[in-house]
């Protein structure tokens, strides 16, 4: 249990934080559009010099010619058009990969079994979305783009509504997110936050519309596979069709699909460890604890737990593959407390303004460490003797998170 110097520590900067807070949170309503209109414009700007030449060659555009591009696509777009085609040609093939062949191009940058190696919900929707780009015309690429667009515009939206000045603090890593979204195009992390983000306002009037996105967001992607720890929370029927979602969506397609399972090994194996892997148990499971006495014991509600839902397993798979982009990209998702973003901020910004002293994969530890004192916080607000005391009756205080 914390002692009594670091506890006033701790209330001494929540007080400085709050009244922080309060000074920004009374800037007026225009002043808030401006900036966060201002940032965007930014945003945008910054993005241009992702832009890929194979796509937009920036040497015909008046203006843009002096910025050097990459010359073709990036890594994420090349696996996921591959694995597009796949599909598009014969279902079937989804996992087995022999009836499509590869561009040069593409056999240079990613064997098949490393293309696309993501559950049945998140190929099919990528599939989806190369056949909107080939009808609109503005292909694959420019319809991920136009998500990533369309997720940056809903989240200021929804800061705007919250805490506006995160949406700032959070796109100063701009070049970062410029390089994940419009060059590298993280395309199933995309879609699976702008799933989440519906969720998110989904959650406010519409609960079961809420959770049943949030068994479409498994489905897609395993990030918010925490989340199946509020089952006991939702209504019966709603529980049924939540259940019913992840059974389609991830143990159905091993009757349908040849070689489905391939990709769980292949995550598996494919990055870290056994170092790393320690690591991921050793962060991602005493986390796991910590959110789920919070959540059970505090005031969160469903907004909160949409968004502390995606962490626990992201923070596994970061620790376990040594990436730092898994537990940062789940944190993008806004936060109306703002104890996330900050976490992805500070994660991100530190690296960035210190890049000879910090290595970028450190922001995974920062980041990690913010979340683990946002918990604390938590705990302060529930209060220490709450907290001692259930946790001198720990089969009472299990029974209880676990919803009995």
């Amino acid at each position: 249990m914390p002692s009594v110097p670091l506890v006033t520590h701790i209330n001494a900067v929540r007080s400085r934080l709050a009244d922080l807070d309060r000074r920004l949170m009374d800037v007026s309503t225009t002043t808030r559009r401006l900036v966060i209109g201002l940032s965007m414009v930014a945003i945008a700007l910054l993005w241009t010099q992702y832009v890929p030449r194979q796509y937009l060659d920036y040497s015909h555009v008046s203006g843009f010619d002096r910025i050097r591009q990459y010359g073709t696509y990036g890594p994420d777009t090349l696996s996921d058009m591959y694995e597009s085609r796949v599909v598009l040609h014969d279902i079937l093939d989804m996992y087995t990969k022999t009836h499509t062949d590869q561009t040069a191009e593409e056999a240079a940058t990613w064997s098949r079994e490393e293309s696309g190696p993501y559950p049945p919900a998140a190929l099919l929707v990528e599939a989806g979305l190369y056949r909107l780009g080939e009808w609109t015309g503005i292909g694959f690429y420019g319809v991920i783009l136009g998500v990533a667009g369309l997720f940056v515009a809903l989240s200021a939206f929804y800061f705007l509504k919250t805490r506006w000045y995160l949406f700032v603090l959070l796109y100063l890593n701009g070049l970062y997110f410029g390089y994940r979204f419009v060059y590298v195009q993280d395309g199933t992390y995309l879609v699976l936050l702008l799933v989440l983000l519906v969720a998110l306002f989904a959650a406010a009037r519409h609960r079961t519309a809420g959770e049943l996105l949030l068994a479409v967001a498994i489905a897609l992607k395993l990030s918010p596979l925490y989340y199946v720890k509020n089952l006991h929370r939702m209504k019966r029927v709603t529980a049924i069709l939540f259940v019913a979602i992840l059974v389609v969506g991830l143990v159905v397609p091993y009757f349908i699909w040849d070689n489905y399972l391939y990709i769980y090994r292949f995550h598996g194996s494919f990055k870290g460890n056994a170092h790393e892997t320690m690591n991921a148990f050793l962060f991602g499971c005493p986390f796991a604890l910590l959110l789920a006495y919070v959540e059970a014991r505090g005031d969160f509600d469903l907004e909160d737990r949409v968004g502390w839902g995606l962490v626990p397993f992201a923070m596994f798979l970061a620790f376990k593959m040594n990436v730092a982009r898994h537990l940062l990209m789940v944190l993008l998702l806004p936060d109306k407390r703002g104890g996330r973003n900050l976490a992805a901020a500070f994660g991100m910004g530190v690296p960035n303004l210190l890049p000879r002293f910090v290595h970028f994969n450190s922001s995974l530890s920062i980041a990690t460490a913010i979340l683990f004192l946002v918990l604390i916080q938590h705990l302060a607000d529930i209060g220490w003797d709450v907290v001692k005391a259930d946790l001198r009756d720990p089969r009472r205080t299990a029974r209880m998170m676990m919803g009995s």
